[in-house]
């Protein structure tokens, strides 16, 4: 459209300054042509309002969408790390779930352990004053005595109760006396059984000599007569039973006097070291 007037006012010019044109004429022209200017810097002035609307436009939705960017990549950063840490949780969390199963073990192990060890003790116990009441005579007469140590039975019997002078075979009062004490051992499965023998300083005699060297072979003789007899004769497994000879090297007296040779010359049977089962 101003195009079109553009062209008019141009030809009414040329047709004016070709020949004569009335004022009245004329004027109306020059109007057109003034209105025409207007319209058209009118229209330029709103292309250029809107061209800039349009850029500030554009340019708060570039801000956007950096901003969007910026909080995407954060985001996404966030969620990297939720997502690691997550892992780590996860990983913590079962390392936590396996020691609380490893520990549940361990407690029932240990809770096992201690049920076990409370009726050993138990049973030693009961073992101890089965064999106080059935060897009540000899304890008085101090030829047997009964002593409890920490986790251990020891039962001593001293000097002549069980062997004869010089002799490494079992007598008859002794058989009796360790057969009533097998009773008492036999209900007890848990423990091993060790058999020590001991013996005095004093030398051996020439008839001895032909049969043990010194007393360490007689000690030994001693404690495997009596192991013998107990699985043999009282029907101990033999998987509980020990031996071992001291001769004279743990003496519990002085050997100065008949009274501390009397109490070294001994057998301890000693009850305890549990059984595996």
């Amino acid at each position: 459209m101003p195009a079109m007037k553009l062209f008019i006012a141009a030809w009414m010019i040329a047709f004016l300054l070709g020949g004569c044109v009335p004022m009245a004429q004329y004027r109306t022209i020059e109007t057109e042509l003034a209105e025409t200017r207007s319209e058209r810097e009118r229209i330029a002035n709103d292309l250029e309002l809107k061209l800039k609307q349009a850029q500030e436009k554009i340019y708060w939705m570039e801000m956007e969408l950096r901003n969007a960017v910026t909080s995407t990549n954060r985001h996404a950063k966030d969620l990297k790390e939720a997502q690691a840490q997550n892992i780590y949780l996860k990983k913590i969390n079962q390392h936590l779930s396996e020691t609380n199963r490893a520990l549940r073990q361990e407690l029932y192990k240990k809770k096992s352990v201690i049920e076990l060890q409370e009726k050993v003790i138990q049973l030693l116990d009961d073992t101890k004053k089965t064999i106080e009441t059935s060897l009540k005579d000899q304890i008085a007469a101090q030829e047997i005595e009964v002593v409890e140590e920490a986790d251990k039975l020891k039962v001593i019997f001293v000097d002549k109760i069980l062997f004869d002078s010089g002799s490494a075979e079992i007598n008859e009062k002794g058989k009796k006396l360790l057969l009533i004490m097998a009773d008492s051992l036999k209900n007890d499965k848990y423990h091993q059984i060790l058999v020590e023998g001991h013996t005095d300083n004093v030398p051996l005699s020439a008839a001895l000599k032909k049969r043990f060297p010194s007393n360490w072979e007689l000690s030994t003789a001693r404690a495997a007569a009596v192991v013998r007899f107990f699985q043999e004769d009282a029907g101990i497994k033999p998987e509980r039973l020990a031996v071992r000879g001291y001769s004279f090297y743990r003496p519990v007296a002085p050997n100065a006097t008949e009274e501390g040779r009397h109490q070294n010359r001994r057998i301890e049977i000693i009850l305890g070291g549990q059984m595996n089962e």
